[in-house]
């Protein structure tokens, strides 16, 4: 039996990207701006008979609440997600994002820390974190380097940069 995955996309000001559903979960957040390509490749990449439907109405709860954050309304995402996939080390990497507040930053070696492992599993966290299929909800734009040289993200650095910048946080990657 196929998996049975929903999507739809988010436009709000200069922010456009797809999530995807599991059942009543979400599942995937894309990167910004918007690649059909990129979500395909997530499905076609984890799931061998994933059926993927695009449904605006279904997803247009977790929609609503993207758009409030996107506007400054919102803070704390409210609706369930899940991971369909990784492993424990990546699942307990994508669990403590949830920590970090809102306008408040970590780096990669406290993120570590702050999960039982040394400070110099900082780039095994950041290999995880460019696994996190959960953008913007699992916040890894949070997570910063220790230096002030810029590190990768999977939906760019200028989405990054974006993403502190609306939460009104004062870094700067570049």
């Amino acid at each position: 039996m196929s998996q049975l995955l929903h999507y739809s996309s988010i436009e709000q000001g200069h922010w456009s990207f797809y999530i995807v559903c599991s059942q009543d979960a979400l599942c995937f957040v894309g990167s910004s701006p918007a690649s059909l390509k990129e979500m395909t490749e997530w499905v076609s990449n984890h799931f061998s008979d994933a059926e993927l439907i695009e449904d605006d109405k279904a997803l247009d709860p977790f929609r609503k609440e993207f758009q409030s954050y996107l506007t400054k309304n919102k803070q704390h995402f409210t609706f369930d997600t899940q991971f369909l996939y990784g492993t424990d080390f990546q699942k307990k990497v994508w669990n403590a994002l949830r920590t970090i507040p809102y306008g408040e930053q970590t780096t990669y070696g406290e993120l570590a820390v702050s999960i039982g492992y040394s400070s110099k599993s900082a780039r095994a966290v950041g290999t995880a974190l460019k696994a996190n299929p959960l953008l913007i909800v699992y916040p890894c734009h949070r997570v910063v380097p220790k230096t002030s040289l810029s590190k990768g993200f999977r939906g760019g650095l200028i989405m990054k940069e974006q993403l502190l910048a609306l939460e009104d946080t004062s870094a700067s990657l570049f």
